[in-house]
């Protein structure tokens, strides 16, 4: 692949991921808006509430077998085009709940909520094996941080308007129909850009040699990638203990609007696009192992200090919570991201399916946990602080001590040229992305004052459009080719083959 190519297919993905990953924060499963939607407009509790979060974790944990019997039939790029149709398309079908009786609801959404997430959870196989193929290794801390950041501020305005709408439209079932159906058009719009990449041959082209089934196993055997797996699905079960009820609470035990849950969330991702940059550079200077130990223990100490606060009486300092929780995240998903690519060999898909099946397998018991433990605690624990204490205090503070404590598993894990922790935390002090001052006086000029989110606006415009400039026009080509883009994906392909329209210009 020539050096032209592999930039115009960088630049596509993260437009197309400036698509997709707004869409996903809107209809995954585990995350506040869906959970908010269960709650308001379905009327689940926390037990329903807790399986639905599991979900996505199930369906990780079958993947691999999916995967690996559509490998031995397609192409990793028919496998994403595919995918990102079948996630699509069910969100476009939510709107026709209104039409089914109540009791009907609950039941129509579980079925369609289940299509859609087994499908992202292939494709998130599929496409975390292609893009560690096409992105150069030493460039991936930079490249990761710099997409997560462009990607970061499209997620920030999506989850502020659509947590707007649902508020202004009474959080019915037909202003969720609408939102989640513009959702699903998102993630087709992310299709087209990625049926715009070019991807190496191994990619594109199914494999000649169908893979052997017996590759399942093949993660099994490495030590070190299993210690990674070890610590990730012990965070994922602790953390989910308590994190999916977080909007649960919000809405019910304290008596928040789904504006405020809105802002809140919004607020994450800023922390995220304050620091990604940062992140990139630190992951690329130290390497993801010990940048991933900062941004845990940072985490888990963040969240259980202010979430322990929590109340009617003092509540606004979870905007500080989400700032800092959101910006930790965003560093512990790219260092885990890079990690797991590292530690992999050159044939990474069995790795991928492998990595989210064993670490989905412990992070499943962890909200269905939760949703037990608060169904079977007292609402009210006593008094804190001149405040209730609830449940689902408890709950939260069990998952933060627990991700506290796991964070240890990580010193087992081997990543050759990784510095020591100090060294991260010492750079950290010195760059202005972790200045908690300079940080929470971005974030206030961002949020609160119309010249701020101007700004960022321009910025984040200019970056798409410097990306979009060499894509040609993209309007005329959606009119002129949209049929035969949806038809690309249902093609015959055989083994080996590269077909014309594999790489649309």
């Amino acid at each position: 692949m020539g050096r032209r190519e592999l930039l115009l297919s960088l630049k596509s993905a993260t437009i197309e991921a400036c698509f997709s990953v707004p869409m996903l924060n809107l209809t995954m499963p585990s995350f506040p808006f869906v959970i908010a939607f269960a709650v308001t407009a379905l009327g689940w509790g926390p037990g329903a509430v807790g399986l639905m979060a599991a979900l996505p974790h199930v369906c990780n944990l079958i993947q691999p077998i999916l995967a690996t019997a559509l490998r031995r039939r397609m192409s990793l790029l028919r496998i994403m085009a595919i995918g990102f149709l079948v996630n699509a398309a069910p969100w476009g079908l939510i709107s026709l709940l209104p039409f089914f009786q109540p009791s009907q609801r609950g039941v129509v959404f579980a079925a369609l909520l289940t299509v859609a997430t087994l499908a992202n959870s292939i494709t998130a196989v599929a496409w975390s094996a292609a893009i560690a193929q096409l992105v150069p290794p030493r460039l991936s801390g930079s490249y990761f941080g710099r997409r997560n950041l462009i990607f970061g501020f499209w997620t920030l305005v999506v989850v502020l308007m659509a947590g707007a709408v649902a508020e202004k439209g009474a959080n019915s079932l037909t202003t969720f129909g609408w939102i989640f159906a513009v959702a699903g058009l998102g993630r087709l719009v992310g299709y087209y850009f990625l049926r715009r990449m070019t991807f190496p041959a191994s990619v594109s082209c199914r494999e000649t040699v169908p893979p052997d089934w017996r590759e399942i196993a093949e993660p099994l055997r490495d030590t070190n990638y299993l210690k990674l797996v070890a610590f990730v699905g012990c965070w994922g079960f602790l953390l989910n203990l308590g994190q999916p009820f977080y909007t649960v609470f919000l809405l019910e035990g304290l008596h928040r609007s789904m504006g405020e849950v809105g802002l809140l969330t919004a607020l994450a991702g800023v922390g995220g696009i304050l620091t990604l940059r940062g992140w990139g550079f630190l992951c690329d200077r130290f390497g993801s192992k010990p940048v991933l130990y900062v941004a845990s223990i940072v985490w888990a100490l963040s969240g259980l200090v202010f979430w322990s606060l929590a109340g009617e009486r003092f509540f606004w300092h979870l905007a500080v919570a989400y700032l800092v929780v959101g910006a930790m995240t965003a560093g512990f998903q790219l260092c885990q991201f890079n990690l797991m690519l590292k530690l992999a060999p050159a044939n990474k898909a069995p790795y991928v399916a492998a990595f989210l099946a064993l670490t989905s397998l412990m992070t499943t018991l962890g909200p269905v946990l939760g949703g037990f433990l608060l169904r079977v605690l007292p609402d009210r624990l006593g008094v804190f602080l001149g405040q209730p204490l609830w449940d689902y205090h408890l709950v939260i503070a069990i998952s933060m001590v627990g991700c506290l404590l796991c964070v240890h598993l990580l010193d087992f894990v081997v990543e050759e040229e990784a510095h020591p922790t100090e060294a991260v935390w010492r750079t950290m002090r010195r760059m202005s992305p972790f200045n908690p001052m300079l940080t929470l006086t971005s974030t206030a000029q961002m949020v609160l004052t119309p010249g701020g989110l101007i700004g960022l606006t321009r910025h984040s415009w200019r970056q798409i459009r410097r990306q979009a400039r060499r894509l040609g026009d993209v309007g005329e080509e959606l009119a002129e080719g949209g049929r035969e883009v949806l038809a690309l994906p249902f093609a015959r392909e055989g083994p080996g083959e590269n077909k014309k329209g594999d790489h649309p210009r």
